[in-house]
């Protein structure tokens, strides 16, 4: 790959490529709280970097590497204890700042020269984000719609087997809604998946505005922050909720898999709203199971969408994985042939190329900022399904 094309490259997000320098500059998801209680370990990997994360009995999180730095063994086997973790192959211990703090069976300890990576951590909105950049990690964006004692939150993390990148397109793309998701809204009427949107666009303080005009004359406005960021601002979810804010990050795993974050609001709260949570979280589990498996027997010709149950909490995610990893999992763009409806698509990855050429020479990025007001509330807004 040559100087300039390696500029250009969105996909490579792994330590040492461009792109993934650039979203280490911005605090991501890396876990659901929920998932991880106190005195637990468990590996992940995020931005090509396996790494351990684990709850101290302090309820506090920590994010250290994936290996002890003795032996090799993976440290997630081992044990919380307090707020930090032991190893389990020869019980050397950990701090939360990967500092070794205990060496057993050394007559002549040399812990204080032992220090594996490990990386600023804090939760908010139900999620653990870590900052993997370099120096002092930036203020942490605040959403404060979604702070309201008001609400509740149902709080998600899903596997996607694709490039992160195909999710960011698919979010600028509303054209494709009326095609890959009409099975759920045919019966709602809905005017959304009737005729060609006009679609406009423009960059804004925090990424990228939208504007779309369907045939019935009704507008919606929606936004994309950078650098890999959706807010959808009343979204229809079910029976119970009719409208909701939601949050949304797409965070790469590798290149060829990433993670999607949703963070959704839920207009109640108390035991109402533990019930319907404890319901979703568990149907979205048994879904979670077979998805990947259903996304590539529809793609290997074996299984058809509309043999699919369109009542599965996650078929829009479904629908949406089908086409985008249909694209192929790393897609070759170089043969893509993008059209007026594409306008978003395109805004976006210049946006993108125009802020990896900035850092590749050393010029500042430009600093995006979240507004909360820059997210009408009305009743009857009309939202996206673009996820």
């Amino acid at each position: 790959m040559n100087e300039t094309a390696k500029e250009l490259d969105f996909v490579h997000t792994g330590p040492q490529d461009l792109a993934g320098k650039y979203l280490r500059m911005f605090w991501q998801p890396l876990y659901c709280s929920h998932e991880l209680a106190a005195g637990r370990a468990t590996p992940i990997r995020i931005l090509g970097e396996d790494l351990t994360l684990y709850r101290g009995e302090s309820g506090s999180p920590h994010v250290i590497g994936f290996r002890c730095a003795h032996r090799g063994t993976q440290l997630s086997v081992g044990w919380v204890e307090g707020d930090c973790l032991r190893c389990f192959y020869h019980g050397w211990k950990y701090d939360g700042s990967g500092q070794c703090v205990e060496q057993p069976a050394e007559p002549k300890p040399f812990a204080e020269k032992i220090q594996i990576p490990s990386y600023p951590v804090t939760e908010y909105l139900g999620l653990i984000f870590g900052y993997m950049g370099k120096g002092e990690p930036p203020p942490l964006p605040r959403y404060p719609k979604l702070e309201s004692p008001e609400i509740s939150l149902d709080v998600v993390r899903l596997n996607r087997i694709c490039n992160y990148f195909n999710n960011i397109d698919n979010s600028l793309d509303n054209a494709h809604v009326r095609f890959v998701h009409s099975r759920h809204r045919e019966a709602a009427d809905d005017h959304i998946i009737k005729g060609d949107p006009i679609i406009s666009v423009e960059e804004s303080e925090w990424g990228v505005k939208r504007y779309v005009k369907f045939t019935d004359g009704k507008v919606m406005t929606a936004y994309f922050g950078m650098p890999n960021i959706n807010y959808l601002n009343g979204q229809v979810v079910d029976a119970d909720i009719k409208r909701a804010d939601v949050l949304i990050f797409k965070v790469p795993v590798d290149d060829e898999n990433h993670i999607h974050f949703e963070v959704r609001s839920i207009p109640f709260t108390g035991d109402r709203a533990a019930k319907w949570l404890q319901r979703r979280r568990e149907k979205r589990a048994r879904e979670a199971a077979d998805r990947p498996h259903l996304v590539r027997e529809v793609l290997a010709g074996r299984l058809h969408l509309d043999d699919i149950d369109p009542d599965r909490i996650d078929f829009v995610m479904v629908e949406d994985e089908i086409a985008q990893t249909g694209q192929g999992k790393i897609p070759d763009r170089a043969n893509e042939h993008l059209g007026r409806s594409d306008t978003g698509v395109i805004l976006l990855r210049k946006i993108w190329q125009r802020e990896l050429r900035a850092l590749s020479e050393g010029r500042p990025t430009k600093k995006w900022s979240y507004r909360p007001d820059m997210f009408p509330t009305y009743p009857g807004s009309i939202q996206s399904t673009s996820r």
